[in-house]
């Protein structure tokens, strides 16, 4: 009795290992999800916070030597525009402001923004803090999220 059984174990054993094996993958019809753009900001070299903080030591010496006012710079925000070689540039060029093209002109170039793994051009908008004119300490105006902003650009329609 003993050896029938484990004939027919051995049967079923074998048996079992000869059925192949059906497994059921759900078909993806649609490739757009897995291949979507992504856009990337590049930060500067040095990091972006050390990027605020230059900015804004920058605008507290310029305020102390009397080139930024309240009246004209409060909660003002510039546009910059950060080009495919990593320059950063007024984006209205000729606007004539001394206080971001000083700025600008001291800063290192940026590794350019990339979308679908081409460089692209983004804008970069740096406010002026109220808080500045108010002696706020710089450590407290750096938790403010809209101090730098980076967005992409429209495309242009005709």
């Amino acid at each position: 009795m003993l050896l029938i059984a484990t004939r027919l174990y051995c049967f079923f054993f074998a048996f079992l290992l000869s059925v192949p094996v059906v497994a059921q993958v759900s078909k993806i019809s649609d490739t757009s999800v897995i291949f979507r753009a992504v856009d990337i900001f590049l930060e500067p070299s040095d990091r972006m916070q050390n990027f605020k903080v230059r900015w804004l030591g920058y605008l507290k010496e310029t305020m102390d030597e009397g080139q930024l006012s309240k009246t004209l710079y409060a909660n003002h925000v510039f546009e910059v525009l950060v080009v495919k070689d990593g320059s950063l540039l007024e984006r209205e060029s000729g606007s004539g402001d001394r206080v971001l093209f000083n700025f600008l002109r001291k800063q290192k170039k940026w590794k350019p923004g990339i979308r679908s793994g081409r460089p692209i051009n983004y804008l970069l908008k740096l406010k002026v803090p109220e808080e500045l004119f108010d002696q706020v300490m710089i450590e407290e105006i750096l938790a403010c999220e809209d101090l730098v902003k980076q967005e992409l650009l429209k495309p242009i329609t005709k």
